[in-house]
């Protein structure tokens, strides 16, 4: 899904969006000044902004018996997982250098997600990645999906206090 788009489809409904990704500025400024974004797009190093939305970081288990998916899973499961960021690394021309590194190693595998949030901060809507099964990382919500949502909740925006947004983490 390309938030882009989509974004300008909710900006008409009301709904301002904003993206959040766990790396340090200077990286995420360097990938967004070869990718540029259509959305506002915010670096959260310490992935604060991850935690406080309740999104899991993925630790790696040795032992299978101990793994719990989403908070834990063995290497050989996240081998797919592994396979779909390479590839999708590849298609963007990315490599990874030692500040990627670092954050893999300060965040794990930090799981992403989709919210809508009201004025007065109350999530309205939520789409974790992966939320009950490995087979769904880097499956993310529909254009129509989201706009679904968003549209559902026209009511609460008309209503005092109204909408306000939308968050990619």
């Amino acid at each position: 899904m390309q938030l882009g788009t989509t974004q300008d489809k909710l900006k008409a409904m009301g709904v301002e969006t904003v993206a959040v990704v766990s790396t340090p500025p200077e990286r995420a400024r360097l990938y967004f000044k070869h990718r540029p974004a259509r959305v506002l797009v915010a670096a959260d190093p310490e992935a604060a902004t991850h935690q406080a939305f309740g999104l899991p970081a993925v630790a790696l288990v040795e032992d299978e018996s101990a793994a719990s998916w989403p908070l834990s899973a063995t290497m050989g499961q996240m081998r797919q997982a592994v396979a779909v960021a390479e590839t999708l690394n590849k298609k963007d021309a990315f490599e990874l250098v030692e500040a990627d590194y670092q954050v893999i190693a300060a965040h794990r595998i930090q799981l992403g997600g989709h919210f809508l949030v009201d004025q007065e901060g109350i999530i309205r809507w939520r789409h974790l990645e992966a939320a009950e099964r490995i087979g769904d990382l880097a499956k993310f919500p529909t254009e129509e999906e989201i706009l679904r949502a968003a549209r559902g909740l026209e009511a609460v925006a008309s209503a005092p206090g109204g909408f306000w947004g939308g968050c990619t983490c």
